[in-house]
């Protein structure tokens, strides 16, 4: 299973003897590994293995006209896990880069995953003099402060104009100047995975509102924000009862983007191996091409069947995640009803996901305020409870997110669709020539087919969950 992923830019002036000579050094330089006789000369071009009782480390290269790839594979091995770690350098196009992936597979049944840490490795290339810089974005483990020189690429990333490669962390500062987490801590963590920008002073705040047309965070919020995209995911203290948990969120979720780009499916450690394969092939005479043809269809078909194998495994994990982000927002919302927070008992019935309750009232509350005289009681008091209880819009975001997955395709459900219903919360399970798609709970079920009949199923499909799912709809 992947667990850990990231890429980072590196240097015009990187070689591939360079990368090779971190990788080394790595593995040689750890007191985890017994590396006794582990030697290789960077300078050489051809593949290279070694082995012993717990760990294997390999290497390998391939090169053609558009592309230099060198691939390492180190491999460890413990009582109840292996841990699987591949560097891969890539140089294509007038564009270096390093592809670091940790895999983590059991060897018992025990369905906990052990402690994961990020590999030593990232942080030995985000603090190396190899590493380049993301469209003007500086990498390493100090935050980058907010000013006048940098202020245009802070729009563009809020606006998702600025091309760039890693996700960036936006930090800023309340009414009283505070942080609700600490920008080097946070920057520390997530070196060589994603830029930390600290916005020190407040008097960006104004411009950057009116430059992105709002879409920036203020008041001591924390912004995700992502490459091509204007989408930003915030955190805020309110929602925390400690801020090591909104830390531990916010590095959570950069995780969890990178684990789901789709990088490990261009030039991955079995990509490497099969392009190796093939230029071998094309070297050989041509007497023996129809053979070899035949060698190379039944590979492509392992191959083929090996990715239908890890698609699977990446959605019962993104079911998972999910299924541990709702026991979690389960577990803050029965937290807060403890202490006594919120002006209404919702009862037994649990929250499907946070602030489902409290978006419901405020869309009620809202629509039920214009019928009240604007200077009577009921008004006031309606007023009032909107005011404190400001509107959350989680249930705005799954719609848009059902609504993406539904409407696009003809409603068929590719991999992208399923990705946006499960990031939106629901599980998806096979059935016959129907997926069976579930919101949180057994209850709240539907069914699609997975060859719809018309164009129209998905909009009536999407209707059916709206009537069921939306808390937020006119009454």
């Amino acid at each position: 299973m992947l667990v850990f992923s990231t890429r980072i830019p590196l240097k015009e002036t990187t070689t591939r003897d360079d990368f090779l000579d971190v990788c080394i050094r790595w593995v040689v330089g750890s007191p985890r590994y017994v590396t006794e006789g582990l030697i290789y000369n960077a300078l050489n071009q051809e593949d290279y293995d070694y082995s012993n009782d717990n760990i294997t480390f390999s290497i390998r290269n391939y090169k053609d006209q558009k592309v230099e790839i060198s691939a390492c594979r180190l491999e460890n091995r413990e009582p109840n896990v292996i841990w699987t770690n591949d560097c891969i350098f890539l140089s294509e196009e007038n564009s270096k880069s390093v592809l670091i992936q940790l895999n983590c597979t059991r060897k018992d049944f025990n369905t906990k995953l052990p402690v994961i840490h990020k590999p030593y490795i990232v942080r030995m290339f985000a603090e190396s003099e190899l590493c380049g810089v993301d469209n003007g974005i500086s990498i390493g483990d100090i935050p980058i402060k907010v000013s006048e020189k940098n202020y245009d690429i802070c729009v563009g990333i809020m606006e998702g104009t600025y091309s760039y490669s890693m996700p960036v962390v936006y930090i800023t500062r309340d009414y009283w100047g505070e942080n609700a987490v600490s920008p080097l801590y946070l920057a520390q963590q997530l070196s060589g995975m994603a830029h930390v920008i600290d916005e020190e002073t407040p008097k960006f705040t104004q411009r950057l509102r009116i430059d992105t047309n709002g879409n920036n965070v203020y008041g001591g919020y924390v912004g995700l924000y992502f490459p091509d995209s204007a989408y930003c995911r915030k955190f805020g203290a309110d929602y925390y009862s400690d801020p090591k948990d909104m830390l531990r969120d916010i590095v959570d979720s950069v995780w969890k983007s990178l684990i789901n780009r789709l990088d490990s499916a261009n030039y991955n450690w079995n990509q490497i191996l099969v392009l190796q394969a093939k230029q071998k092939i094309n070297k050989i005479d041509a007497k023996s091409k129809e053979e070899l043809d035949s060698y190379v269809a039944t590979f492509d078909q392992e191959n083929s069947q090996l990715r239908e194998k890890i698609t699977e495994l990446n959605e019962e994990f993104d079911n998972l995640v999910a299924e541990r982000d709702r026991l979690r927002e389960q577990f803050y919302a029965i937290k807060a009803k403890a202490a006594g927070e919120g002006f209404f008992r919702r009862g037994k019935e649990q929250e499907l996901y946070l602030n489902e309750a409290n978006d419901l009232l405020y869309s009620i509350l809202s629509q039920v305020k214009i019928k009240y005289p604007e200077n009577s009681r009921a008004s006031t008091l309606i007023k009032s409870m909107l005011e404190a209880n400001p509107r959350a819009g989680a249930c705005e975001k799954i719609i848009k997110l059902v609504q993406e997955a539904l409407t696009s395709n003809g409603g068929k459900l590719n991999k992208t669709a399923k990705a946006k219903l499960i990031e939106a919360g629901f599980s998806i399970e096979e059935g016959g020539s129907h997926y069976k798609i579930v919101f949180h709970d057994s209850r709240y079920m539907f069914t699609v087919a997975k060859t719809p009949s018309e164009y129209r199923e998905g909009k009536n499909l999407l209707s059916n969950i709206r009537n069921v799912v939306d808390v937020e709809r006119k009454i």
